[in-house]
């Protein structure tokens, strides 16, 4: 654990000297998507509640999951690829699982602090007002989601060999969860044959979770424990592919 904690000593270290920057960004993208889906979607979508306060949890989702995966694959990449840190990190005591899980842990906090950014840029502007309850169940949710695209973030970063790649796959991961999962746009909009498709995944059960807790509609559990399980897929075969790529560069 003393390793770990170095390696995200060193991350705070690079965080204060790029603090307004990442606190811009934490505070823009949320202000984006409420000015460039929320608001415009407004105008077309018609829900039993105030659409604006429905979107509130794509809002939470989109931003969160972007920020959570984006750091993570910039880690990994930034190791691998631009300043070839991994030599040295493969010459020190430090471990692969050591490296990914100090990563992982890194692209939580980010995606911690980009909830709680979104969480009260979407309340204040749409006077919106949980009760405890309703809070801690969005937060023990928003945390798997986090979990799970960190640790995809981590799987993308291992087999990225350029930067163009990482802005590609970050934007078809913003548009896919931003239009194509049931956030921004409820899935009855959609035909059925894509949503039969969508239905299968856990990953759109948390998201209408998420959701039902705004309007206080049931949730479900069971996406939750896939989804971790799935989570601990994905950090196994980063892991076990680290020990291949860290050895070819």
């Amino acid at each position: 654990m003393s390793i770990i904690f170095t390696l995200l000593e060193r991350d705070w270290i690079e965080f204060k000297k790029s603090f307004v920057s990442i606190n811009s960004f934490w505070v823009i993208l949320p202000v984006m998507l409420h000015v460039s889906f929320a608001l415009p979607l407004s105008r077309f979508i018609f829900l039993d509640i105030n659409y604006l306060y429905w979107s509130s949890a794509a809002i939470w989702i989109v931003s969160s999951s972007i920020s959570a995966m984006t750091i993570t694959m910039r880690c990994l990449f930034r190791f691998c690829v631009e300043s070839k840190q991994i030599d040295t990190i493969l010459q020190s005591p430090i471990t692969n699982l050591q490296l990914l899980l100090s990563i992982l842990i890194k692209g939580i906090i980010y995606g911690m602090f980009q909830f709680f950014f979104s969480i009260i840029i979407t309340t204040t502007l749409n006077n919106e007002y949980f009760s405890i309850s309703q809070f801690l169940l969005i937060l023990l949710q928003i945390i798997i989601v986090i979990m799970f695209f960190a640790s995809l973030g981590i799987l993308f970063g291992l087999m990225l060999s350029n930067g163009n790649t990482l802005i590609q796959v970050s934007f078809m991961a913003f548009i896919l969860l931003s239009l194509g999962m049931g956030n921004f746009i409820p899935l009855s909009y959609y035909p059925i044959d894509y949503i039969n498709i969508i239905d299968k995944i856990p990953l759109v059960y948390i998201f209408g979770n998420i959701q039902g807790v705004i309007i206080n509609e049931p949730i479900s559990w069971i996406s939750c424990f896939l989804t971790i399980v799935t989570i601990i897929l994905i950090l196994l075969v980063s892991l076990i592919m680290s020990y291949k790529i860290f050895r070819k560069i």
